[in-house]
């Protein structure tokens, strides 16, 4: 698995984590919202958590198109959820509306819109970001 490096918003690899999704057609209006950890790797791959209470929300995680289909999204995928499980998430969810099978591949079950918690229906990216067609999706860690 690929090593990640936390990366700060006043780090230029958070210019490139920005860029990368503006690129990949991903959001970008809540980059610097909220109490989010993002990562890269040597590959130039990124990605985030966004901590809310005991659960963990995922933050986009973007490939170099170069560098896809060589397994970097899915060692992204875990090491998130690694970071999730470090900080005490019991759970880790997101909204996608591209990768549900990446995902599903991946442990995670899509969840009715009406069954997210609060805390997820709290954050812009549920409310405002992605649409009501997007999956909802949850991994429970043990």
């Amino acid at each position: 698995m690929t090593e990640l490096r936390a990366i700060k918003r006043n780090d230029s690899a958070f210019e490139d984590f920005r860029a990368a999704l503006e690129a990949a057609d991903l959001p970008t209006l809540d980059l610097d919202e909220g109490d989010a950890t993002y990562f890269t790797d040597e590959a130039g791959s990124f990605g985030g958590v966004v901590r809310l209470g005991d659960i963990a929300l995922l933050r986009s995680i973007v490939v170099p198109r170069a560098r896809q289909r060589h397994g970097l999204g899915t060692d992204m995928l875990a090491g998130l959820i690694g970071a999730a499980r470090k900080s005490g998430a019991r759970e880790v969810w997101l909204l996608t509306t591209t990768a549900e099978g990446f995902f599903a591949a991946k442990g995670f079950a899509r969840v009715a819109r009406t069954d997210a918690p609060a805390a997820i229906t709290a954050t812009s990216q549920f409310r405002d970001i992605c649409p009501d067609s997007a999956a909802l999706m949850r991994l429970v860690l043990t």
